[in-house]
């Protein structure tokens, strides 16, 4: 199965990437602006089939019997400053593959989408039957992300002769996060490696860190049970409070925290807890989750600190 990756240079990529170059059924071909930063990737791996490094500029040329989507900006300090540009990016990738289905109807697209598609609905978690909540009077920069993803959402459900899947991810961490993207996790972790203070608040906030082997399990299941076109919620087999992930990583890890009431907002909303009880994918596809999040994070927070 010939697969194009765009955006490979992502976090969810990599991890992508890792486990696809190692099953001898797919053949990768990945797509970035930076090339350079796609090789380095790889050759950190001496037990993976080398995967064909491209430019935008040569998707269309292709032939795929999928395409993966993960173009974005989701780091939280890049959103503060995305403004428009976030729409732009959003619309012209995902034109850039509509384009392609529409002369090979038999493709399969995976779009990695966002739980913030829900707006700000996230004081008890996400149900199958929760509703999209936006202050459409008030539009704020906070809103700018969660519009350009549901936008995307609704113009591939708009055409449902197209095999697209939108998988949105509510929180998502492993090994290859870059540190310096500003979650709540890359904080904890710079923390315990610089032995420094962790600065948080009291709120207890709860987040859903789907593990890096179940997420390509559910790619891989989206791949398999075609023709679908549809949006799924991707969860762990357990979502996780920041009360045990700070005793984890005071623990385990040696961090120092000091609670203070300071505000810690998302540049795309407050979310208290972050997850969702729609099972859909279960449902239609047989994902069950292995890992849940503590065991996921824990996991690959051991290989960062080593």
């Amino acid at each position: 199965m010939k697969i194009a990756i765009l955006g490979a240079t992502s976090h969810i990529a990599k991890n992508l990437i890792y486990y696809f170059a190692r099953d001898p059924q797919y053949e990768l071909f990945l797509f970035a602006r930076n090339k350079e930063a796609v090789y380095e990737f790889i050759e950190l791996w001496n037990d993976i089939s080398v995967p064909r490094v491209l430019g935008f500029e040569e998707f269309l040329s292709g032939n795929y019997h999928a395409v993966i989507n993960c173009v974005g900006v989701g780091d939280p300090g890049k959103l503060k400053n995305a403004g428009g540009e976030i729409f732009r990016l959003t619309e012209y990738f995902d034109n850039l593959v509509i384009d392609y289905l529409l002369s090979h109807k038999n493709v399969v697209y995976i779009n990695f989408s966002s739980g913030a598609v829900y707006g700000t609905a996230f004081d008890s978690g996400i149900t199958k039957d929760s509703l999209a909540t936006i202050d459409i009077n008030n539009i704020t920069s906070a809103d700018f992300y969660r519009i350009a993803k549901l936008n995307a959402e609704a113009k591939h459900r708009a055409m449902p002769d197209l095999c697209i899947v939108d998988l949105r991810i509510f929180s998502f961490f492993s090994r290859f996060i870059d540190l310096d993207s500003g979650f709540l996790l890359c904080e904890m972790v710079r923390c315990a490696k610089d032995h420094t203070i962790f600065h948080t608040n009291s709120v207890d906030i709860i987040r859903d860190y789907v593990a890096p082997k179940d997420l390509f399990m559910l790619v891989q299941l989206c791949l398999e049970k075609r023709p679908l076109n549809c949006a799924l919620d991707v969860y762990s087999a357990k979502p996780v409070r920041k009360s045990e992930l700070i005793k984890l990583f005071s623990e385990e890890f040696g961090l120092d925290i000091e609670v203070e009431e300071t505000d810690h907002s998302s540049p795309t909303g407050t979310k208290a807890s972050y997850f969702s009880t729609n099972y859909n994918a279960q449902r239609l596809l047989g994902y069950i989750p292995e890992s849940t999040s503590i065991c996921n994070v824990q996991r690959e927070a051991r290989v960062l600190l080593q």
